[in-house]
């Protein structure tokens, strides 16, 4: 909604805009992001932030503008980030613990104002939010169902990882953005400098390449024993048609579960080969940080 009129302007006396749901007529305080301006109880946003209580109980100069009778503060924030935050605050369904949903950019948006506001319960129940889309377990990787955020949120993240230090989260954010890479190789280039570059195409070549070569390794048929002869052919067809298709995938969705219904293979060959994939499975997973060129998994956790 547009505000009109000399006395909802500020200083500069740029045009701004009330934001929807954030503006009640009872309350004594009003915020500016940008453009965006917020009316909210002074108290309840010093009772839930130190930061805000301690800002709000400095005294107002006494040239303070007012906006609509209202003491005026400017934060240097984004709005879409104050208004997710304000939101997350004030309205118990907006961002509802886990297992509930919510999507990336608003868990990026309430850990960034959570950390910097020191609101300890949203700040909390965002890393749990974020946990359980980069884990940093392999059981907890194959439970995800084959989800994956959109390509266009894992910026957001791996900004978030490192302004944050949230480095537990950067294995698989770089995972999935060198699969977006290995995809989309002119368009998502063109958003990298050249260190990144170099950086995400060498780390895409070894995943798709060493690694993914070492999860095939159980179609390889061992010594073969009498009577196994055909599943020992079935194989190698196998092998070589992975051998086609390598290099559209990522080493850990290479092989999917329902690709074990389509091999003859007797039940003993069946049960060495899972056998053999998972163990290989487990030891790409203990790597990938080194191959992403970060610590180890207990070094970022």
């Amino acid at each position: 909604m547009e505000i009109e009129g000399t006395s909802a302007t500020s200083p500069d006396s740029e045009q701004l805009f009330r934001a929807e749901g954030l503006w009640f007529e009872d309350c004594g305080l009003v915020i500016q992001a940008e453009n965006t301006l917020f009316r909210i109880s002074r108290d309840f946003l010093a009772l839930q932030s130190p930061v805000f209580r301690d800002m709000l109980s400095l005294p107002p100069p006494k040239s303070t503008d007012l906006i609509d009778g209202c003491p005026f503060v400017v934060l240097p924030d984004r709005a879409e980030d104050v208004t997710v935050f304000l939101k997350a605050l004030i309205y118990y369904d907006f961002f509802v613990p886990h297992p509930g949903h919510a999507t990336l950019p608003v868990v990026v948006s309430v850990l960034r104002m959570s950390d910097k506001y020191q609101v300890d319960a949203l700040r909390k129940r965002a890393l749990v939010h974020l946990s359980s889309v980069f884990p940093t377990t392999l059981y907890d990787y194959d439970a995800l169902n084959l989800y994956r955020p959109p390509a266009s949120d894992i910026p957001l993240v791996l900004s978030l990882a490192r302004d944050l230090s949230i480095d537990w989260i950067l294995p698989l954010a770089l995972y999935w953005r060198c699969e977006d890479l290995s995809k989309n190789r002119h368009a998502l280039l063109q958003s990298l400098n050249i260190s990144e570059q170099s950086h995400l195409l060498t780390a895409t070549w070894a995943l798709t390449t060493d690694l993914s070569t070492r999860i095939l390794d159980f179609l390889w048929p061992p010594t073969v024993t009498s009577g196994h002869e055909r599943f020992s052919a079935c194989r190698i067809e196998w092998r070589r048609m992975a051998e086609q298709w390598r290099h559209n995938f990522m080493p850990l969705a290479i092989w999917h579960e329902r690709d074990w219904n389509s091999l003859n293979v007797c039940d003993e060959c069946l049960g060495n080969m899972r056998l053999h994939a998972q163990l290989a499975r487990e030891a790409v997973w203990e790597e990938l940080p080194e191959v992403l060129g970060l610590p180890n998994w207990p070094g970022l956790c």
